[in-house]
């Protein structure tokens, strides 16, 4: 099987089974007979029973008892700043994995935002390394900045932007920022906390969560790299050029398939 064959059929395989995990995830919380989880795919009932023991293998679900599945219930990263982390429905499945590896490597605060189409803004659902003394000491001088770090307009720094840059059709005119956004898939601005800045690339599948046949998808969260305004070096070039890498192979070797932590970890 040469190199392409296998990549083709490593992904046919990856959205099998996430067609699983989608079927689990709008089946919502509790456990579910597999003849229901079966019935939301088109595959047939051992199929999806094969997958589904991948799923438990990687800890993405458990069998509460015979012939029943049920998702675990994901978390965010832990951090120790009341408020910067709003509580979110949307399932994160492997993005702790992510933004654990991004930190790993850089030693700098990593955030996850999604956006909100009704208010228009951007919300914090998920950190890692937001226990950095440094920070904790920066915001205590500036409290208000916590809650501007956790949710604010979409326009208003570099997260939001890196998402609104995407979020508008091909066709449709933008202004020269954004357009500079779309080209480089990277956004840096100064962060609601003076002093430190924001680094950002779009995400338009998080980990783990099922891919749409045929379809483009589209941006769903951005994640930042928030770290001293002084940091060395040009912080668009290295921390772009590192999260573009993490988010492409956290999406393509996803621990609903295998696991990533090594993976993601090696990563530019």
């Amino acid at each position: 099987m040469d190199t392409g064959t296998r990549r083709s059929h490593q992904r046919k395989e990856r959205d099998r089974t996430n067609a699983v995990l989608h079927a689990l995830l709008q089946l919502g919380p509790g456990p579910h007979k597999s003849g229901a989880i079966t019935a939301r795919t088109t595959m047939n009932e051992e199929e999806v029973r094969r997958r589904l023991l991948k799923l438990f293998k990687a800890k993405v679900c458990y069998r509460p008892r015979f012939g029943y599945w049920e998702l675990r219930p994901t978390t965010a990263a832990p951090t120790d700043i009341p408020g910067l982390v709003h509580p979110s429905t949307t399932p994160l499945l492997d993005a702790p994995f992510l933004l654990g590896a991004i930190h790993s490597r850089t030693q700098q605060i990593v955030l996850l935002h999604t956006y909100s189409p009704v208010t228009g803004e951007r919300l914090c659902i998920a950190a890692a390394g937001a226990h950095d003394e440094h920070l904790r000491r920066e915001l205590g001088f500036t409290p208000w900045a916590v809650h501007r770090l956790g949710r604010a307009p979409l326009d208003s720094d570099a997260p939001g932007l890196v998402m609104l840059a995407n979020l508008a059709d091909h066709d449709t005119p933008l202004r020269e920022d954004l357009r500079q956004i779309r080209s480089t898939q990277v956004a840096l601005t100064e962060s609601p906390l003076p002093g430190w800045i924001l680094v950002s690339v779009p995400l338009r599948r998080l980990p783990g969560a099922p891919a749409t046949p045929g379809a483009e998808p589209r941006v769903v969260a951005a994640v930042s790299i928030l770290a001293p305004a002084h940091a060395q070096g040009d912080p668009v070039a290295a921390y772009g050029r590192l999260m573009h890498n993490a988010v492409g192979a956290a999406i393509e070797t996803s621990v609903v398939i295998d696991h990533p932590r090594f993976a993601v970890a090696q990563v530019a």
